[in-house]
């Protein structure tokens, strides 16, 4: 989840460089939202500004409640989710922009770890 297309294909490069299979590219949350119910991913990396009316947060929460998916924030302001993120399943994981490889490396790891404890 991505409004820009640049950003969006390279973080999309990175995390399957990493191992992680991407299922999709998004850049507004209704769109997301949608392809979330399709492929039921297990992890969704998401920018809080999105393209339409829709937050990132707010789509966060939707795709939670549906599909159950493990979240993590990629933003420039993190300190939106203070605000914004009380209806989350699970404790928002941000990783701020812009990041390097090996942060992204660690946000992943942790997400997948806290996602899979939250499941238990």
């Amino acid at each position: 989840m991505e409004d820009e297309q640049i950003i969006a294909e390279d973080l999309a490069g990175q995390v399957a460089s990493l191992g992680h299979d991407v299922v999709g590219i998004s850049i507004s949350g209704e769109e997301a939202i949608a392809m979330a119910g399709q492929t039921k991913p297990e992890l969704v990396l998401m920018d809080i500004q999105l393209e339409g009316e829709m937050t990132g947060t707010t789509a966060a929460q939707i795709i939670q409640q549906s599909v159950a998916a493990g979240i993590v924030f990629v933003s420039a302001f993190p300190r939106v989710l203070a605000h914004d993120t009380a209806n989350l399943k699970e404790a928002p994981i941000c990783l701020n922009k812009p990041f390097s490889r090996p942060q992204l490396e660690a946000v992943l790891r942790a997400a997948v770890a806290s996602h899979a404890s939250a499941e238990d």
